[in-house]
């Protein structure tokens, strides 16, 4: 999947309705089932007791997707409420897409049975998820933006695994929240 500026101004023109992308979180269901999200992933359905089989690391996988799926719906459903000039919106808006980029290459990657790139899926989204965790608990907790190390940063190794452009993103941002 490519992540280009088009890309994210699809996600950008779409992202005004909330959801929660895990109809079946494969934790307290034996199916992981996601939702499709047109442009990033199609709706899928997996059997986890027997991917447990072949890849013992899912259960974790199901942990960090299941958060990651609170945070989405959440930051969406905090958006409308941001001012556009609050330094706080570009920075959910690009943590959201950094998430549904996120569930779009584990979903590709369990498609093809990689559990090998799976395993650093899951080390890189765990950083992400404990970043991103913090952001948002910042904001909520009303800390000021500057005290939060400005912003959201991806290191070079999850932008080139996710096919990330974090400049050209923040160009698109720029362009949309003038």
């Amino acid at each position: 999947m490519t992540n280009s500026p088009d890309h994210f101004n699809h996600y950008l023109q779409s992202s005004r309705s909330c959801k929660k992308f895990l109809i079946k979180d494969g934790i307290t269901s034996p199916y992981f089932e996601i939702e499709a999200n047109p442009g990033f992933f199609n709706k899928t359905t997996y059997d986890i007791i027997s991917l447990k089989n072949t890849f013992q690391n899912i259960g974790e996988c199901m942990s960090i997707i299941k958060n990651f799926d609170y945070y989405q719906y959440l930051i969406c459903k905090m958006l409308p409420e941001i001012a556009d000039t609050n330094p706080f919106k570009k920075v959910f808006q690009k943590i959201r897409f950094v998430i549904i980029c996120s569930f779009a290459k584990f979903i590709s990657l369990l498609d093809i049975k990689d559990y090998e790139t799976i395993t650093k899926w899951n080390l890189l989204s765990k950083k992400n998820l404990e970043s991103l965790a913090e952001i948002v608990n910042s904001y909520r907790q009303g800390i000021e933006f500057s005290y939060i190390s400005n912003g959201f940063k991806l290191d070079e190794e999850s932008c080139i695994f996710f096919n990330l452009n974090i400049e050209k993103i923040d160009e698109e941002l720029n362009r949309y929240y003038l």
